[in-house]
């Protein structure tokens, strides 16, 4: 195992000692190569950590907007040193990552891949300067497409669609999904179902509370018994609060901070009879995956891997955009028990695909095939 990897992240977790998804994908990594180097944006009380053997996390020294010269120098310092055979860049923003993983390239014959997770304001924005920040993806993702060795998606149907439609071709597009999940530990379990419907995730505006809080209203409006939960902090809780006072149901809503262990959050799906998960754009969403193979189904709008991985009634259910019609839907299923059971047990089963080895393997083995290549390359 000789080959070698240089990535230029947007992860702060790691550097900061947290064990977030990036941490896991890095182990995954490590089983594949015999080097990864990851440079990361400046992290609070972060520094250099190896978290596995043959890995490295440095965060920058400098703020974001020196951030790009940093990992060019720095980058060309690793890349001198490890003679690595594959730059992979994450990237959103500014594309700090990506231009600096561009220039890198060009400096040392070495392929690149860009990642990109999701677009803002795609299918739906959540503020007004989304659109203005898609217009910069365009130009980005297209001048990228005729340098990169591929642009990496993570999922097979929204982002594919949008970048093909901007000119970019089919083959450029590398499918790799980003949600896994350990169906060991995410797995039904016997249990008093205690909420009629859960939010999980960071209360930002993408994530729709306004479409939360209409659902919330008109569920508990035909179930005069019925509960809730949301968990998760962020900027828009506070906005989320004062439309469910408004609705009257907010004295019916539990409020817990974000779960850092996944056992606990693991629990807390098996007391929902359904998430709920209205967002207008992801990548995912993790935790819809994450219920369902807890057996807890959802009802989710059609973004990230929603659109291929729910059947609309049968292992869940495809929000449409109009909170009044969504909220009218999940009335409507929730008063059914035995239909909420079956579609739990179907929601497990449709998590297969993105059991956390088999995803971490192939992503593992994409990224070890391109940077084969350029060795076999210069040894011919």
């Amino acid at each position: 195992m000789s080959a070698r990897l240089l990535m230029l992240s947007g992860d702060r977790d790691v550097a900061a000692g947290r064990r977030g998804p990036f941490h896991t994908t890095l182990e995954g990594l490590a089983a594949a190569f015999a080097r990864v180097d990851v440079l990361t944006p400046r992290t609070a009380g972060g520094g250099v950590v190896r978290p596995f053997p043959g890995v490295r996390v440095e965060p920058a020294p400098v703020a974001r907007l020196r951030q790009s010269a940093w990992m060019r120098r720095r980058g060309a310092a690793l890349l001198r040193r490890r003679g690595h055979g594959l730059i992979v860049s994450h990237d959103y923003g500014i594309f700090a990552n990506g231009r600096a993983a561009a220039a890198l390239a060009r400096r040392f014959d070495t392929p690149y891949v860009s990642e990109i997770h999701h677009v803002p304001g795609h299918p739906r924005r959540a503020q007004w300067w989304e659109p203005l920040a898609a217009l910069a993806y365009r130009g980005y993702v297209t001048r990228t497409a005729r340098r990169a060795a591929a642009i990496r998606v993570v999922n097979r149907r929204e982002v594919p669609a949008l970048l093909t439609s901007w000119g970019v071709e089919p083959e450029r597009i590398l499918v790799l999904p980003s949600a896994y999940i350990d169906r060991d530990l995410f797995s039904p379990a016997s249990g008093r179902k205690e909420f009629a419907l859960g939010f999980v995730g960071r209360l930002v505006a993408n994530k729709n509370p306004s479409y939360v809080a209409r659902v919330f209203a008109a569920v508990a409006a035909g179930a005069p018994d019925a509960r809730f939960v949301v968990a998760g902090r962020g900027p828009a809780r506070g906005q989320l609060r004062r439309r469910l006072a408004r609705a009257g149901v907010l004295a019916r809503v539990t409020f817990v901070d974000w779960l850092a262990r996944p056992d606990e959050l693991a629990a807390l799906y098996r007391r929902m009879h359904a998430l709920l998960a209205p967002s207008l754009s992801e990548g995912g969403p993790r935790v819809c995956l994450e219920a369902m193979a807890c057996g807890t189904p959802v009802f989710a709008t059609p973004v990230g891997v929603m659109p291929e991985t729910l059947e609309h009634g049968r292992n869940g259910w495809l929000l449409p955009w109009d909170a009044g019609a969504g909220a009218a839907l999940a009335a409507q299923v929730v008063r059914d028990p035995d239909g909420l059971r079956a579609a739990g047990r179907a929601a497990r089963a449709a998590t297969e695909p993105f059991e956390k080895s088999a995803v971490l393997g192939a992503y593992a083995a994409a990224y070890r095939t391109l940077a084969n290549r350029r060795a076999d390359r210069r040894a011919a």
